[in-house]
This record gives C-alpha cells, sequence and structure tokens, in this order.
C-alpha cells in the first residue's frame, strides 16, 4: 500500500523507482554517448521534504537522485541530466486517497500539461534541476535552513490532525 506507515507497509523489497532508472539508464548510456543524448530523470519533491506516511516511495526517490547525480560526475558534460523533482501535480497520487482522504485537497496541484512542457523546457536549457511546481522548492529551503521546524509542520499536519480527522468520523 503507497500511502502507509512504516508499522503498515508491505513493500520494503518492491523499488521499481531506483532499479528501474538504474537499469534503463545502464542500457541507454552508450547510445547517449554517440548521439550525445539526455537524460530526464523523474525524482519527487518527496526526496527531501519527507512527506510522512510514503517512507518508502521517498527513500526510492532520494536513492535516484544520489545515483543520478553521481552519474553526473561520473560521465561528464557529454551527457546531459536533468533531475526533475514534482511535488503535487495531477495524477493518481493528488488525485487518491492521501490527499482527498486527508482533507488536504486545498493544496494547489499543477496540471500535468505545465508539467511536461517545464521538463522539457528545462532540459532543452541543459538545466541540471527542475522542481515543479517552483512553489516547492520552499520545502528544500526551510529543510536546509530550519530542518526541524519543517518536520514539525509535516507531523502536526500530516500525522496528528490527519489521525484527529480520522477519530472524528
Amino acid at each position: 500500500m503507497l500511502y502507509s506507515s512504516l508499522e503498515h507497509s508491505s513493500e520494503i523489497d518492491e523499488d521499481v523507482n531506483f532499479w528501474g532508472s538504474a537499469y534503463g539508464t545502464h542500457y541507454a548510456v552508450p547510445h547517449f554517448r554517440k548521439s550525445k543524448g539526455k537524460i530526464v530523470v523523474m525524482a519527487s519533491t518527496g526526496a527531501s521534504i519527507a512527506m510522512p506516511r510514503l517512507s518508502f516511495y521517498n527513500a526510492s526517490k532520494a536513492a535516484v537522485i544520489s545515483f543520478f547525480k553521481t552519474l553526473r560526475t561520473e560521465i561528464g558534460p557529454n551527457i546531459g541530466i536533468t533531475i526533475v523533482t514534482p511535488g503535487l501535480i495531477s495524477s493518481e497520487m493528488t488525485g487518491g486517497p492521501f490527499l482527498q482522504q486527508g482533507k488536504i485537497s486545498w493544496m494547489p496541484v499543477e496540471s500535468t500539461e505545465r508539467c511536461a512542457k517545464a521538463i522539457v523546457d528545462s532540459t532543452c536549457r541543459g538545466d541540471m534541476y527542475l522542481t515543479v511546481p517552483s512553489w516547492m522548492g520552499w520545502g528544500f529551503l526551510t529543510r536546509l535552513l530550519c530542518p526541524e521546524v519543517l518536520e514539525w509542520c509535516l507531523h502536526a499536519v500530516l500525522v496528528k490532525w490527519l489521525h484527529a480527522q480520522k477519530k472524528d468520523r
């Protein structure tokens, strides 16, 4: 179950996010070297903002970021690598139970069209990183400057408050 705490999860060994990216890239790099191709990495803001109830997802996306940052250093500038960290994008995850049942559907969600355009533009420019929507960058800055505040807020809103909401039903 994607939206569960560590204690209630059964997906400990199912890491398609990391291994799917690593294997695919391993086999594509020789072609990219010849064609001076570009790699677009789909990670997540969850890798550094660490949303509760997504521990395995967040960890796998953090591994993806670390892998591609290291790969960028190894292969040099001949193959462009843009690491995309999407936040709340219209998808099954944002339309699913995490935001809806959690009664936090008031959070702004970016359209897939705007996200896709931003990714193409960023990749064509040769950007190393892209966060979409851009307002999600607050999480990175908060994590860097005052991590305790971010963790307290996430826990207060997404764990305690949601737990209280469930009790009221």
